[in-house]
């Protein structure tokens, strides 16, 4: 369990050489660390829970079968999503049909922070409604960047890694993005 603390507060590159190592627990330490931005990464494409978290976990194997592989020119996690993307789109092409079903996220509220008023809860719904609504009305790439610089927070760099495109795209894909959302919201 101490290993563990460990592991949580060690680097990249240090879990990395680890993990290339053939140690399990630094294996388990970067699976932790990464599997819930590339599940969202996953999900963001496929919009389809089963599928995200299918394509999440072939995106792990496929993360610790090539360890050996990552030069860390870029982040670890612009690798790890980059990955996560390709596989998502690997099942898209499986699939070939593309669904246009939004799946609400989880609600991150604790139960302390949910208002009292219930009209106050009613409004909040129909906002956030209309900007999932308005979301999906945005083509791949603009919704990936949105997603992936908003609740990621990653820079446009490497954002750019992650859809496979310049760093001028990626932020040319979000301002577009953000533009359109303002648009449809407005209306």
């Amino acid at each position: 369990m101490a290993e563990e603390n460990v592991h949580k507060q060690t680097s990249d590159d240090i879990l990395i050489s680890l993990a290339r190592s053939g140690d399990l627990d630094a294996i388990d330490a970067l699976i932790d660390r990464y599997y819930n931005i590339c599940f969202r990464t996953c999900m963001t494409i496929l919009r389809d829970q089963d599928h995200a978290s299918d394509a999440c976990q072939d995106c792990f194997l496929k993360i610790i079968k090539n360890i050996d592989k990552y030069r860390g020119d870029g982040s670890f996690r612009g690798w790890a999503l980059t990955i996560a993307r390709n596989e998502s789109l690997g099942v898209l092409r499986r699939r070939k049909t593309r669904k246009e079903v939004w799946i609400e996220r989880e609600d991150l509220h604790t139960q302390e922070e949910k208002q009292d008023d219930i009209s106050d809860d009613v409004i909040t719904r129909m906002e956030a409604s209309s900007v999932r609504k308005a979301f999906t009305n945005l083509p791949e790439k603009q919704r990936l960047t949105v997603r992936l610089r908003i609740d990621e927070g990653l820079s446009f760099r490497e954002i750019g890694r992650v859809i496979g495109s310049s760093e001028g795209s990626a932020r040319g894909n979000y301002y577009h993005g953000i533009r359109k959302l303002r648009e449809i919201l407005k209306s």
